[in-house]
């Protein structure tokens, strides 16, 4: 009986891969085989952003290398559980931390959906600094960007239409469904948390 059900789920998954382009299982590979396992990531987590709050980019990469085992996803350049709208925590990326550094901007986000990529920064006095553009995965979790459109409102005037600037790649070194480390092609880092994580 074990060997037909072992058989049965190796078909099914075929036919997910080969019809659907991505795997049954790619969301989850029994992330937390005990609660031990749990307690030890949610201990990662907290101690992550303790390092990132106190700005020690070394300690904070000790600490991703050791929650990266833990990840929930196996193939997260493909998988259901990037596709929603991030909270930007904690990031090495000089451009977006003048924002924040100097208290103009609110909530950072990042939105994936399908194959767009969103980031939208709004401003404390109002308006928004917003780019979108296509993503490309390849291989487990590498994902491509390309930026294809931005737009500026400052106050009440706008938007504006900008030339939009920026390709590259991030990788998801780690992913759950409330948590999200990308490294990306400009060696920076980008900690997030899900907006909604239900």
């Amino acid at each position: 009986m074990m060997i037909r059900s072992i058989i049965l789920v190796i078909l099914l998954q075929h036919c997910f891969d080969s019809t659907l382009g991505f795997s049954l299982f790619d969301s989850w590979k029994a992330p937390f085989a005990t609660a031990v396992d749990r307690k030890r990531v949610d201990e990662l987590k907290d101690l992550l952003l303790t390092k990132c709050e106190i700005g020690d980019r070394e300690m904070v990469e000790k600490v991703i290398a050791d929650l990266v085992p833990f990840s929930a996803v196996s193939n997260p350049s493909t998988s259901a559980a990037l596709q929603k709208k991030w909270l930007l925590l904690w990031t090495t990326e000089k451009e977006i931390n003048l924002f924040s550094d100097w208290n103009l901007s609110g909530d950072i986000t990042q939105t994936i959906d399908g194959a767009v990529l969103q980031n939208c920064i709004p401003f404390q006095s109002g308006g928004y600094l917003s780019v979108e553009g296509s993503l490309e995965p390849s291989g487990e979790t590498r994902t491509f960007f390309q930026f294809t459109e931005a737009s500026l409102a400052i106050g009440k005037f706008g938007p504006f239409k900008l030339p939009p600037i920026g390709k590259g790649w991030f990788d998801t070194v780690y992913l759950d469904e409330e948590f999200r480390i990308d490294t990306n092609s400009r060696n920076d880092i980008l900690i997030c948390r899900a907006i909604d994580s239900t």
